[in-house]
């Protein structure tokens, strides 16, 4: 049995985390200067292209220059943060039992019961305790936000105020924030999220064919006795088109597959067994990224992406007016879904009137009976 690196997990932490390098010096350098531009930071991406796999990278090295580092969700984000700064969620002040009095110049104690008071700690508290965490931090402070889309605006806003103000005082913080595409513009609209707008803005693409290749052989190299050629990776390198998770589906599935032949302590990997991980990789890829990407759509956008994929030419690209054909509209009539799919990364437009889909395998996809998931949808289709 051969030790397996690869870990297609949605959201986890792999145990083999591929590229990115550019951004981890960018990253590195910031915890560095603390002049940097880019000691706040917006990462963007489609799912499954490793956003909150490079929050954990960042984390882990924060943390290993001892930096005090507080990972967020999105759900009452400001609630954890302000629960782990001050610890608890209230405090209690007590009165001295001894009170002092003066009457007619003579004074005196007059002793009573304590009493006590007890004021909630809440999101009006988030700067002061900022200012104090960071003031009592040697070697500075870095807070994440993962899945920034799901978080509400005027949560983003206080966050962002606090912040402003810290790093107005000269104070050794940082930030890094993750979300959907469309999350981006969204967010440094708003008028209470200026310190957001000054950020590096990180899009996470497709890796290329070098950087992936890299990432496959650095993966394989760590599994002792299990020897896969070039000619091979260079296999799974074409059919992962340089998608994080497709990349970490694929090695996991072909380990996963010669496992279950109860290999000997060596086994040179071939190409059958490349051929069967691979079609097991991109059917789990369909079932946990594709599908429930389509469902989440309005049926306008399913339909559009189905015609789109109709409409691609040799360069994989459609013609938008041929899409509005093919749907029966006028093409303006469909600017609202192709904005939409935009802004999600689902699409992108690489040239005045034409599209092209951004995410792996989603083309033919939208062609099979299996985005079709209501059951009343079923139904009909079937004709009961």
């Amino acid at each position: 049995m051969f030790e397996n690196p690869f870990s297609p997990i949605f959201g986890g932490k792999p145990n083999v985390f591929f590229g990115r390098e550019a951004i981890l010096k960018l990253f590195e350098h910031a915890m560095i200067d603390t002049g940097s531009e880019d000691r706040a930071m917006f990462i963007t991406g489609t799912r499954g292209s490793g956003k909150t796999a490079l929050l954990e990278q960042l984390s882990i090295r924060a943390g290993a220059k001892n930096r005090v580092v507080i990972d967020l969700g999105p759900e009452n984000m400001i609630l954890q943060l302000v629960h782990i700064l001050a610890g608890f969620d209230e405090i209690t002040k007590t009165i001295s039992p001894q009170a002092s009095v003066n009457v007619l110049g003579i004074g005196g104690g007059i002793s009573t019961g304590a009493i006590s008071k007890t004021e909630r700690i809440g999101r009006e508290n988030l700067q002061e305790l900022l200012l104090e965490a960071c003031s009592n931090s040697k070697k500075g402070i870095l807070i994440t936000v993962d899945e920034i889309q799901k978080v509400p605006t005027e949560d983003v806003s206080s966050l962002c105020n606090a912040f402003q103000m810290v790093s107005r005082k000269g104070y050794d913080i940082m930030l890094v924030v993750a979300g959907l595409p469309y999350a981006y513009s969204e967010i440094i609209r708003h008028e209470g999220c200026t310190y957001l707008r000054r950020a590096t803005h990180v899009e996470l693409g497709l890796f290329t064919w070098d950087e992936a290749e890299e990432a496959f052989e650095k993966a394989f190299s760590l599994i002792k006795g299990l020897m896969v050629d070039k000619e091979l990776i260079d296999k799974l390198n074409q059919a992962s088109f340089g998608h994080p998770y497709l990349m970490q589906l694929l090695g996991y599935h072909l380990v996963l597959l010669i496992n279950d032949l109860k290999p000997e302590k060596k086994h040179q990997a071939d190409e059958k067994e490349i051929e069967e991980a691979t079609a097991n990789a991109i059917y789990a890829y369909e079932q946990r990224a594709l599908k429930p990407l389509l469902d989440e759509l309005p049926n306008s956008e399913k339909m559009y992406l189905t015609k789109m994929s109709e409409c691609l030419n040799a360069d994989r690209l459609a013609v938008s007016s041929d899409i509005a054909r093919k749907m029966g509209v006028k093409q303006n009539y469909l600017s609202r879904s192709r904005s939409y799919l935009i802004d999600h990364g689902i699409i992108a437009a690489p040239e005045h009137g034409k599209v092209m889909f951004c995410i792996p395998y989603l083309a033919d996809f939208v062609k099979k009976n299996e985005q079709i998931t209501k059951p009343v949808e079923i139904a009909r289709q079937r004709k009961v």
